[in-house]
């Protein structure tokens, strides 16, 4: 009887142990981007989903200089017209582009719109420095580049004032570098909307 406790308690231990390493892995990186650069919903973190459920986060962080993004608010006759005037290869991946944002929810539609909103609205030097910062995310390594834009998706629904403590918290200044921190607060004048 005492060896089948025991036996039981090793058991237990040993799943433990192996949840509590799950746990602990980082996410795997997303498969290569297709047409256009969309980052796979990374699974886990702080913001949970209701009932506890995947977390929280926005739509996929992209460019929102991306020539893709002007046809996203126009009707679907303006979209052909305007796809019409490029070369086959660029209609492609537009088109793919232009479905992806057609199949997404009304309300992250909405989002990525607000974007373009926000991109155009900033200075020339504004404008210049986004685009740098965006093409230095791109040149992360591709884990951290997986963390900073998980990161970005989870802080966009969140509240301004949430968003100031996270990035003000130790803990999210050890997770990330002085450069991906400020490749963060920089594209977040774009990506995330104000609240």
């Amino acid at each position: 009887m005492i060896r089948i406790l025991h036996l039981a308690g090793l058991l237990g231990l040993a799943a433990a142990a192996g949840i509590c390493a799950d746990q602990n892995k980082p996410p795997k990186p997303p498969p290569p981007p297709k047409a256009a650069a969309k980052p796979a919903a990374p699974k886990g973190g702080a913001a949970r989903g209701p009932n506890g459920g995947a977390p929280k986060m926005g739509p996929p962080i992209t460019n929102p200089a991306n020539q893709a993004y002007r046809l996203y608010k126009l009707s679907p006759e303006e979209r052909e017209r305007a796809l019409e005037k490029l070369p086959p290869q660029q209609q492609e991946r537009i088109q793919n582009q232009l479905k992806y944002f057609d199949s997404l929810p009304k309300d992250q539609q909405q989002m990525m719109l607000k974007r373009l909103e926000r991109l155009e609205a900033l200075t020339p030097a504004q404008y210049r420095e986004f685009l740098q910062n965006f093409q230095k995310l791109n040149q992360l390594p591709q884990p951290r580049q997986q963390m900073v834009r998980q990161a970005l998706r989870r802080m966009q629904v969140m509240s301004e004032a949430d968003r100031q403590v996270l990035m003000n918290s130790p803990a999210f200044k050890n997770r990330f570098t002085p450069d991906e921190i400020h490749i963060i607060d920089n594209l977040s004048e774009v990506i995330l909307p104000p609240m």
